[in-house]
């Protein structure tokens, strides 16, 4: 799939019908993990796309990104739009079943992303319909394998979901307070630094690869280009929260 974050469609639905006991974050996260190893190295791993990689790499991998979106990106991003969902975890008991629903959690979501993976994609994923998936499709006067139709498809179809689906979570957990101008212009700086440095790294990127890169295998190209923007904007965006955090301590910007 090019656009990993459509996995995360699933995690709502999911997690309304586990009577939200499973973290929609974790969910989401996990939904991504198997491509997540991408925004560290080049290299094939074709071990994350397989049932004996649920354990190691995915939920270590998954993990290692809920530390980040709980400890470091989710109060951030709360202070800058304004939203207010404390989690509950103020004795040890709680805190014990909050990590253990989060890896229950991580587990459904990668597993998730292999189900979803094994019926749109026509390798060592497949487990289901391979004659399917390998029959030709016309579309604007090119013919292509239903299984990369299928894996396009999908990924465009999710996005329109997971926007409506991302207001509404903000909507609903939206404070009524004010938020103040300069953590509002605070997160917008640090969003736009991100946002110009993953631009110039990709161009960086684009310029190694030649002349029209994308005539050979067009999803191969999409999947490597989001994955070295977005590997180039955590990393600066991370920075930006930790500086943020630094800064407002205490919520001395409210001040």
């Amino acid at each position: 799939m090019p656009f990993t974050i459509s996995h995360a469609v699933l995690a709502p639905p999911i997690a309304k019908l586990t009577g939200y006991r499973l973290p929609i974050s974790a969910l989401a996260i996990g939904s991504m993990t198997p491509d997540l190893y991408r925004l560290f190295t080049s290299e094939s791993y074709d071990t994350s796309h397989q049932w004996q990689g649920l354990i190691v790499p995915n939920l270590l991998i998954g993990l290692a990104f809920c530390l980040l979106w709980y400890g470091l990106y989710r109060p951030v991003i709360f202070r800058w739009i304004g939203m207010l969902k404390p989690i509950d975890w103020g004795s040890f008991d709680k805190m014990l079943g909050f990590i253990l629903s989060v890896i229950m959690a991580l587990i459904v979501g990668i597993s998730s992303h292999l189900i979803w993976d094994g019926l749109t994609h026509s390798d060592f994923r497949t487990f289901a319909f391979d004659h399917f998936l390998n029959r030709p499709v016309s579309l604007f006067d090119h013919v292509y394998p239903m299984h990369r139709v299928l894996q396009i498809g999908t990924s465009i179809l999710a996005l329109p979901f997971m926007a409506w689906m991302s207001v509404h979570y903000y909507l609903k957990h939206k404070q009524v307070g004010f938020v103040q101008a300069k953590i509002k212009i605070s997160g917008l700086f640090i969003v736009l630094i991100s946002l110009l440095t993953a631009a110039y790294y990709y161009l960086q990127f684009l310029q190694t690869l030649g002349s029209n890169p994308w005539s050979s295998d067009l999803y191969s190209f999409i999947g490597r280009s989001v994955n070295q923007f977005a590997s180039a904007f955590l990393i600066v965006f991370s920075l930006g929260c930790v500086l943020f955090l630094m800064l407002d301590r205490n919520h001395r910007l409210d001040k």
